[in-house]
């Protein structure tokens, strides 16, 4: 089969290499669609090589499984990356990303998957692979358990800080649901694209973020802020836009943060969320909106071919796209 390899120093190659087998309890997965995540640039950027890619958001149908019942051959899915060991508290409670044993799937990017067959979520007949890797990713998943868990309202207005991939989605899910949505984004094709969804755009390098989102919002500030980008400077840009008593969500990974604890947060009364990835509930209520008419193919700006994965990557990564997927086949 064919796989995308990580050569590091920003170079990957397509490579033919063995097809997997499943594991007792997994299924192989051939994958119809594979969708590229910011959080693979690092492993992307770094020196050294990577015997797998990062693809983690993938969606198939299932072609032989290995001593499970829980799904058959011919079975539509986009799949869970996060496996849990399915005993402890955390995987019983519909939640395996805390499991003490988990095991973050990855290797996406490739025409066959091994996947334990609990991860795999049915995917309806109806629902395209490329819409399917969509909602049952980090694309719409992430975003979507951000959002549910701020607790908003359709009379909010949201700044969103970031239109990468999990911004956009965030965009996409807010506006659907009727909120006012302001965003700041310093990538002038990316506020077009969420120009495009009716949010009112802001580039932080030409106008004062929180001046301007004061004054669109009689001197108060955003009832939240969500930040996708992970970087200092916008985190705390969400902390000091938001409006007293409001909530600020980070969904952008970032490993240290400096702060101003009485004066950002306590003197505000801030809630303060971290959201990290979605559950297999998340994703059924994803459907849903589906069903209710929420879409998010336009938003799929760039479609390479597995032998192009090189030049996908490098596309992705000088982020001028919207959401980027590999075709496998």
């Amino acid at each position: 089969m064919l796989s995308v390899i990580f050569c590091g120093n920003s170079r990957v190659e397509t490579r033919e290499v063995p097809d997997p087998r499943p594991a007792p309890g997994e299924v192989l997965l051939r994958v119809r669609a594979s969708a590229l995540c910011g959080s693979e640039l690092k492993a992307y950027r770094a020196p050294e090589g990577r015997p797998l890619n990062g693809g983690h958001e993938i969606a198939g149908e299932v072609v032989a499984v290995n001593h499970t019942s829980l799904r058959a051959p011919g079975d539509r899915v986009a799949v869970d990356v996060m496996v849990g060991c399915g005993r402890c508290h955390h995987c019983l409670s519909g939640d395996p990303k805390y499991c003490p044993e988990l095991n973050l799937k990855i290797g996406g990017h490739s025409q066959y998957v091994t996947v334990a067959a609990s991860a795999c979520l049915l995917l309806p007949d109806d629902v395209a692979f490329d819409t399917g890797v969509l909602l049952g990713g980090d694309f719409v998943g992430t975003s979507y358990r951000a959002i549910k868990r701020l607790g908003l309202t359709a009379t909010d207005t949201a700044l969103v800080i970031g239109a990468g991939p999990v911004g956009l989605g965030a965009v996409s899910l807010l506006r659907f649901l009727g909120l006012r949505v302001l965003v700041t984004e310093p990538s002038a094709y990316r506020r077009d694209l969420v120009a495009r969804l009716g949010a009112v755009v802001l580039d932080p390098h030409a106008v004062d973020v929180i001046g301007v989102t004061a004054d669109l919002t009689a001197g108060l500030g955003p009832d939240v802020a969500i930040d996708c980008a992970g970087r200092p400077e916008t985190q705390n840009l969400a902390l000091d836009a938001v409006r007293v008593k409001g909530k600020v969500g980070f969904v952008g990974e970032n490993s240290a943060l400096t702060i101003n604890p009485s004066k950002q947060i306590i003197h505000k009364e801030l809630t303060v969320v971290g959201s990290w990835y979605f559950t297999s509930a998340d994703y059924h209520e994803i459907l849903a909106l589906y069903r209710r008419g929420y879409r998010v193919d336009h938003l799929i700006t760039h479609r390479f071919p597995i032998e192009q994965a090189d030049l996908a990557y490098r596309t992705f990564a000088a982020g001028e796209t919207g959401k980027v997927l590999i075709s496998l086949w």
